[in-house]
């Protein structure tokens, strides 16, 4: 959480993951992982990262795609 509102990245994590909640966590997850490092700068990358290790990351392919990334 920003000053200003929700974390933008988290924000748009989570818009993200909507898009792909009628599939199983690791085929959002892996569809999601592919829109991140397609679309995302490596600081909204890093931002992500560190999200996902304070356990601020909710939904499962969130959470999913975010390993997938840090790996």
């Amino acid at each position: 959480m920003t000053e200003h509102g929700p974390d933008p990245v988290l924000r748009l994590m989570d818009d993200i993951a909507r898009h792909f909640a009628h599939k199983p966590a690791d085929q959002a997850g892996a569809a999601i992982a592919a829109h991140i490092r397609s679309f995302w700068d490596p600081r909204m990358r890093r931002a992500l990262d560190t999200a996902f290790r304070q356990g601020a990351l909710t939904d499962p392919g969130a959470r999913y795609a975010a390993a997938l990334l840090g790996e």
